[in-house]
């Protein structure tokens, strides 16, 4: 950005929420001025009519969602600026949001600092990934290398105590000996920092490993 002040786009169908923001956005020095639009429709129509310096975008619109406008954009905007201000905090939506080209992410329940902070950031050149969405990657990122830390054979013995087998059947099942399962059992325990095998199960289901309906 040069040192012109900001015209930025907000895109977001609930009424309160726009104006809002707008009047938050509008009070920022480093901003010019503020365009809305409450559907994606709207917003492509101001899309084609200029660029914008930041683009804030809501993930789930009336006839639209926020990715497949983000693709708009970047067609006619590769280098976009793009800020994502969204209600949702699930993993699948956070996991999405990581593989997508924007510039940041806040949540709707984000203070006005944050906002303020967030667009500050991108409009600078950087990126800006609010506090609670960063807590939930720091934890997909342990939680994806402890996946990797199991092996297979571990990852084959969880699945049978999932099931309700015992050491002895799950020796039988697995043509070793039950020693060999108790090692198993073992490692599990430890890299899960399971208390028992109820513990054990419940972690792998939170974090993942096993699906809910392991039977």
């Amino acid at each position: 950005m040069t040192s012109s002040k900001a015209n930025i786009l907000l895109v977001d169908d609930h009424t309160l929420i726009l104006q809002g923001i707008r009047h938050v956005i509008s009070q920022m020095p480093e901003i010019d001025k503020v365009y809305a639009a409450s559907s994606g429709t709207e917003a492509l129509l101001l899309i084609n009519t200029q660029p914008f310096d930041l683009y804030v975008l809501d993930v789930e619109l009336p006839d639209t969602n926020g990715f497949e406008l983000i693709e708009q954009i970047r067609q006619k905007y590769p280098e976009a600026r793009i800020l994502i201000n969204t209600m949702h905090e699930e993993i699948w939506i956070l996991k999405r949001l990581t593989r997508t080209p924007i510039s940041g992410a806040i949540l709707k329940s984000a203070d006005i600092h944050e906002l303020t902070l967030a667009i500050q950031t991108i409009l600078k050149g950087g990126q800006y990934l609010c506090r609670r969405f960063r807590t939930i990657l720091n934890r997909l990122q342990a939680e994806e290398l402890l996946k990797e830390q199991l092996t297979l054979r571990e990852m084959e013995v969880l699945q049978a105590i999932a099931r309700g087998y015992s050491t002895r059947e799950i020796a039988d099942l697995l043509h070793v000996s039950g020693n060999t399962i108790e090692s198993h059992r073992k490692s599990l325990m430890s890299k899960l920092e399971a208390k028992n095998a109820v513990d054990l199960v419940l972690k792998a289901i939170h974090l993942g490993i096993i699906p809910l309906d392991h039977k």
